[in-house]
């Protein structure tokens, strides 16, 4: 067979096939999607993210394209056909594709600038159902194919007006707007209660407040989630809340005083399992068609169900009553119409057994639906992996001067994977670590410690500090100076950008670290369990800065970064490894050696000279637990202030990636009254900066 022949005869294998693989393709991609899209919620591996981000924006080209290629294809050859009937099959399948365009209910939106775009879907809705509908009148005839064909229309036309209602809600503006009206009709609950007498109820009178009374404890967690919720999104559409509402969150997340011991341990571990509920609601409203489904506009989902069914059944009678299509044709048929009810069930059932489900399930208050609750409800596996990024500088550099000598030795470009996470921009996590309940304990008895600083709508004030914006403002300073070490603050922390001092501590942290295990002869299971807790914060940090630097303050923190890395590819060796006298990282011809050759961005110098100084306090006094403490505390200041100068549409987007430790802290710092929007004075801001 010459070129030309095997040219045609693969142009004319292409032309008969083109068709069926575009659409059997566009199911495919709505199954990828259904079965992963909703993973991001709790998961935040790369890989995830990547295959989810590929399939989003495969789905609707495909489906679009293989719209298109339906008119090229109708009413084709008759030469394989039973009988010579015109083809109506491609007719047929062209509101299958109006379905695909619908998408799934586990994404509508791969990130936040979707949601904007819901007027484009709309329009894209006009331009394809004109497509389908023109096939449609095309087919007219006594075919009763295209009968059963409109019935596939009408779910289509509900899947994807589903679709454009949720993106269109989920907008920025009108997200705003429904606030602006939910505001008034959630404070309005509280009007009547002054804010202190929350500090007075019992658990059972705050839950009669609350309506939550005759809630199984089961379900408990679900509805203060939902209460605090509501809160959330006013938060997000940056508006204020008054003392009452915040109040009552307040003592939602913590312990009445006469609460034991046991139950205040736990305080912590149960205030960020209510959060992770919440932000679970959150990702479904920004990202999803859950609460669609789960609201009033439950009838479109009905619709849509309902027509894809019947399609399926009247389908399978014309088949065994009389058939005029090729096999290939039916087979592909019943896969399509088949495959369209099976994600609609699979859908239900994700829908059933979902939050939004229990929740309601749970509001009924009847034995019968509490009995069920129990018998099917488990959070297992359902909420965010408690897993944090780490990126430490002192190895990235290390690894990356090892993987510098690797390629250039092989003469070869980079790997596969290192290529791929570039792409992706994942390419400095290096691990991650377990958020521990430890951990969870360390940030929130600082948050309430914050707390009690403010004094405003507080039982027992701190007299000396009644300032929110100098509380929010500390990012380690307050923890130097209650110690005492006002010089450390004011050359650690004060002195410099928020990026600067981040780097600083960050060197600082590592360089105390492994100083502190060659002093225990290599042996860091001897060091304070802080001291732990203190290097996994700072470099969950460092990863902020270089992974996500839009979560921060704005700074030259690139640029600090970069300086600060290239003077760390030659000198972290010399407190990673046992140093000799000469080349000790506190030594004075080292010191130098460093200022020599550094800018007045890189950070090496001073971080040396901080860590020299936190390694000198210890005394007798001062132990090295106490020292690790202070640093802990330190880290968990900084992490406290970058979350609550991140913007919430920042916060909103890192809910795609199975969400951030930040986002979480700074969701608890709002609940607990510690944000701007609680202050008496806060009003609903008019300008749009970084929120929705």
């Amino acid at each position: 067979m010459d070129i030309n022949n095997l040219t045609k005869h693969a142009q004319e294998l292409w032309n008969e096939w083109e068709i069926h693989s575009l659409i059997l393709s566009s199911l495919f991609l709505q199954i990828l999607l259904i079965v992963t899209g909703n993973r991001r919620k709790y998961h935040s591996g790369i890989l995830l993210g990547g295959f989810v981000w590929i399939a989003y924006l495969s789905a609707d080209w495909v489906t679009t394209y293989a719209l298109s290629s339906v008119s090229r294809v109708q009413g084709g050859s008759k030469a394989n056909r039973k009988t010579p009937t015109p083809n109506n099959i491609p007719a047929f399948w062209a509101p299958i594709l109006l379905v695909h365009l619908g998408g799934p209910d586990t994404i509508t939106a791969y990130a936040l600038e979707d949601n904007e775009l819901w007027f484009r879907h709309l329009f894209q809705l006009a331009i394809q159902t004109a497509t389908a509908s023109y096939y449609l009148f095309k087919s007219w005839g006594n075919d009763p194919l295209v009968y059963i064909a409109i019935l596939i229309f009408v779910a289509g036309l509900a899947k994807y007006g589903e679709r454009i209602l949720v993106l269109w809600l989920a907008s920025s503006n009108k997200f705003r707007d429904i606030e602006n009206e939910e505001v008034d009709t959630f404070q309005s609950e509280f009007s009547k209660l002054p804010s202190t007498v929350f500090f007075g109820m019992s658990k059972e009178d705050l839950n009669k407040v609350l309506k939550f009374d005759k809630i199984i404890a089961e379900a408990l967690y679900l509805h203060e989630a939902q209460f605090l919720f509501r809160m959330f999104k006013i938060f997000y559409a940056d508006l204020a809340l008054s003392h009452s509402s915040h109040m009552a969150s307040y003592r939602i997340l913590t312990p009445p005083e006469n609460t034991d011991t046991e139950k205040s341990k736990n305080a912590a571990t149960y205030a960020f399992k209510v959060i992770e509920v919440e932000l679970g609601f959150m990702y479904d409203v920004l990202f999803t068609k859950l609460t669609s489904v789960c609201s009033k506009r439950t009838i479109l989902r009905s619709i849509s169900f309902l027509s894809s069914a019947s399609a399926l059944v009247a389908f399978s009678l014309m088949i065994m009553n009389k058939c005029s299509y090729t096999e290939t044709e039916v087979i592909i048929s019943y896969i399509l119409l088949g495959g369209g009810v099976v994600l609609e069930i699979y859908g239900v059932i994700m829908l059933l057994l979902s939050d939004w489900a229990m929740l309601r399930l749970s509001s009924l208050k009847k034995p019968w639906a509490n009995a069920v609750f129990k018998a099917i409800y488990s959070d297992n596996n359902k909420r965010w992996e408690r897993y944090m990024a780490q990126h430490d500088l002192a190895d990235a550099k290390i690894n990356e001067g090892l993987w510098t000598m690797v390629k250039n030795s092989l003469v070869c470009k980079s790997s596969a994977k290192v290529c791929f996470l570039k792409l992706i921009g994942k390419n400095n996590i290096q691990r991650w670590e377990v958020i521990s309940d430890e951990l969870k304990e360390l940030i929130w008895k600082y948050l309430l410690d914050k707390r009690s600083r403010y004094s405003h709508e507080m039982p027992d004030p701190d007299p000396g500090m009644n300032d929110l914006k100098e509380i929010l403002a500390e990012r380690g300073d307050q923890v130097l100076k209650s110690m005492g070490y006002l010089e450390i603050s004011r050359t650690a922390v004060v002195g410099l950008d928020f990026h600067g001092s981040l780097l600083l501590w960050h060197i600082a942290t590592d360089i105390c670290y492994h100083d502190d295990i060659h002093q225990n002869k290599g042996d860091a299971t001897k060091l304070p369990p802080s001291s732990k807790m203190s290097r996994s914060l700072s470099n969950y940090m460092l990863y902020i800065l270089s992974e996500r630097p839009n979560m921060l303050p704005k700074g030259i923190g690139g640029a600090r970064y970069k300086q600060t890395g290239i003077q760390l590819t030659k000198h972290s060796w010399c407190w990673r490894s046992i140093p000799k006298p000469e080349t000790h990282w506190c030594s004075e011809e080292f010191l130098k050696e460093i200022q020599k050759n550094e800018n007045n961005v890189s950070m090496l110098h001073n971080a040396c000279k901080l860590a020299n100084e936190l390694q000198h306090l210890e005394t007798g006094e001062f132990t090295k637990e106490d020292k690790w403490r202070m640093i802990s505390k330190i880290w968990v200041e900084m992490l406290t202030y970058a979350a609550s100068n991140c913007g919430w549409k920042q916060h909103g987007q890192a809910l795609t990636n199975g969400g951030e430790l930040l986002t979480r802290v700074c969701l608890l710092m709002a609940h607990l009254g510690l944000s701007e929007q609680c202050l008496p004075s806060a009003k609903p801001s008019s300008g749009n900066a970084d929120n929705p």
